[in-house]
């Protein structure tokens, strides 16, 4: 969960500093700096914001730096439990993200040994085991001792874990990734960069090149300083010294060269474009980045298209919203084709894999391609057989590389917690293959064009106004939304991103439901959100009347006005299967003005953190 970025060249400070920015999505209860110093690590730690953050003007060289933004596991918000965590004589700070599953019993071990502690963390249990794995060498360790105390600390730890140190003695940073993602990047001054081999794996200084390192939780937090990235593989040791980088492997210690590659990242920019906030920002991009989701090679379509045609089965999965995104994929590849499309939660998986077989596809969403509970069912499948194809939008992210069938969502860096563009640029991914498998594949990106034109009219200041005056009409701590069929899946997005930004309890209902017992929930002015097209008309208005009578205010997402409505938010009249993502987007645009109407901040909801790493 936690964001790392790390980086060895000058300006330090505030180039870490600067990453760290890209990485607050990860995490943002409090975040700390290590600065290689003169006699000891120069640190920072506060709970202020990165966004209005200053660098501070290190004392020694600002040659070396370590960064670390929070989301907390172990430990309450506060300046003992942030990052970096500090050796005794202040000659190490090592930054973490993750979970040492095993920490209670190493921290009894340790206390019992007279170990004294001054955080709740568990990266403070293992900083203290490092410091008793160089307590054994009997004089002063150099570098390499140091890279191995870090590796038979590491050792010791179960669970996921991604631990970075900067040894301030020998000017060296030092990272061992399991788990929680870690990615590597150089800079090499362009007039040497043939010279050294740019594809090269860069074992070694080459005299006269100024080389810069970087090493951080994604490959867009750098992408502004090079295009050049290496992913750092689980149980890889990885060490960054003045001009050269190496890797060996965890437990055999062999050197395991770092792959690099070329990679041309979109432009990133931390600029809301005139927007108070980066939620309404994404929301109105969403136009454009439907589209761009779906200028996929046809080529590369069509061979997941052949190899689910020749499976018996199509297994979806995700996580939170990822989740909801699933199911409606789900929904819309049994309509259009027949097959047996089942979505399945990634932290509820165990009771179908038995089920699954060799050759069967097994579709991952995900924004960040990190989650870890969708990794953990994907290689269970991936063990079984069974071919994996996934929906990534962060370049190089672990769920790509280990994919046999990997699709970007092209939707560009999404700031906000929340799952906006990233979100509905899938559900135009899912459209287009449940019509690729149908033989559409023409027609289906006329219509998501179609879509793109009619979201860029609607994504207007008068939409603006009008859900944002409904929001203020809103009140009460309970909203519920009612879909059925096609709309189940949009109410659990629309509910999920309600009560993520605006801490509001709303809940999603099939229709259905409403008489077996959800109507004991609606009392007089309790906001009832509908789900409404003229293929589910006739039977919801009769539900609409059964929330009026008992006192509930009723509101509309459906094409045309409807008078039987409190409220009906219009959204554009599109091709059926296409025009339903439209529908998310007045729950999003509802959760963001209930959330600063209530002066909250959308962007960082409590307790929350994009990318889930953690178990």
């Amino acid at each position: 969960m936690c964001g790392i970025f790390c980086y060895s060249g000058a300006g330090a400070a505030a180039t870490v500093i600067a990453g760290l920015r890209r990485l607050e999505y990860r995490g943002y209860d409090s975040w700390g700096l290590g600065i290689g110093g003169d006699t000891a690590v120069e640190y920072h730690k506060t709970l202020q914001p990165l966004q209005t953050a200053t660098a501070p003007r290190p004392k020694g060289d600002d040659g070396i730096a370590v960064g670390h933004t929070r989301w907390a596991t172990h430990g309450a918000v506060t300046i003992a439990n942030c990052h970096p965590h500090l050796s005794a004589d202040g000659q190490l700070a090592l930054v973490h993200n993750g979970i040492v599953e095993n920490f209670l019993a190493l921290k009894q071990q340790l206390l019992a040994s007279g170990t004294d502690f001054s955080s709740e963390t568990d990266t403070e249990v293992a900083l203290r085991l490092l410091e008793n794995q160089l307590a054994l060498l009997n004089e002063d360790p150099d570098a390499e001792a140091v890279v191995q105390a870090l590796r038979m600390t590491f050792l010791q730890l179960q669970g996921r874990n991604t631990l970075v140190l900067l040894d301030n003695r020998h000017r060296q940073i030092i990272a061992i990734r399991q788990g929680s993602p870690l990615v590597a990047g150089r800079k090499i001054a362009a007039a040497t960069a043939t010279e050294s081999g740019a594809d090269n794996h860069c074992e070694a200084s080459v005299p006269g090149v100024d080389t810069a390192f970087f090493l951080a939780s994604d490959a867009l937090s750098f992408a502004e300083h090079t295009t050049e990235s290496a992913v750092v593989h689980d149980r890889q040791v990885v060490v960054c010294r003045r001009n050269s980088i190496t890797a060996q492997c965890v437990d055999t210690r062999k050197p395991q060269p770092l792959q690099w590659h070329h990679h041309r990242f979109p432009q990133i920019t931390l600029d809301r474009k005139g927007c108070e906030h980066f939620m309404l920002k994404e929301i109105l991009e969403q136009w454009h980045t439907i589209e761009q989701a779906a200028q996929l090679c046809d080529s590369q379509l069509s061979t997941l298209v052949d190899k689910i045609h020749h499976t018996k089965a199509l297994y979806l999965t995700g996580a939170g919203a990822a989740y909801f995104v699933a199911e409606h994929i789900a929904h819309m590849i049994r309509r259009a084709t027949g097959i047996r499309a089942q979505a399945i939660p990634a932290y509820d998986y165990t009771c179908y894999l038995p089920l699954m077989q060799p050759g069967e596809v097994l579709l991952a969403i995900s924004q960040s391609g990190e989650t870890a509970d969708t990794l953990r069912f994907i290689q269970q499948a991936k063990n079984l057989g069974v071919n994996i194809a996934s929906v990534v939008n962060m370049p190089g992210a672990t769920l790509t590389q280990v994919s046999d069938f990997a699709f970007n969502s092209h939707c560009g860096p999404e700031a906000c917690v929340l799952s906006t563009k990233s979100g509905t640029a899938q559900l135009s991914f899912g459209y287009l293959l449940s019509e690729a498998l149908a033989g559409r594949t023409p027609a289906a990106k006329l219509a998501i064009g179609q879509l793109a034109q009619s979201l860029h009219a609607y994504l207007s200041a008068g939409t603006l106004g009008t859900i944002a005056a409904l929001a203020e009409k809103i009140s009460g701590e309970h909203i519920f939304l009612l879909g059925e069929s096609k709309y189940t899946a949009p109410a659990k997005i629309g509910a999920l991103n309600i009560k993520e930004a605006s801490y509001i309890h709303a809940e999603s209902f099939v229709a259905g439901e409403l008489k077996h017992g959800v109507i004991a929930l609606i009392e007089p002015g309790t906001p009832v959100i509908f789900f409404m097209d003229a293929g589910n008309r006739d039977y919801l208005s009769g539900v609409v009347a059964e929330v009026k009578a008992r006192g509930g205010f009723t509101i509309g997402i459906a094409h045309q006005p409807e008078s039987f409505f409190d409220h009906t938010l219009v959204i554009p009249p599109l091709a059926e299967t296409a025009g339903i993502i439209a529908s998310i987007i007045p729950c999003q645009l509802l959760a963001y003005y209930l959330s600063v109407q209530r002066g909250l901040n959308p962007d960082q909801p409590r307790n929350l953190a994009k990318s889930v790493t953690v178990i």
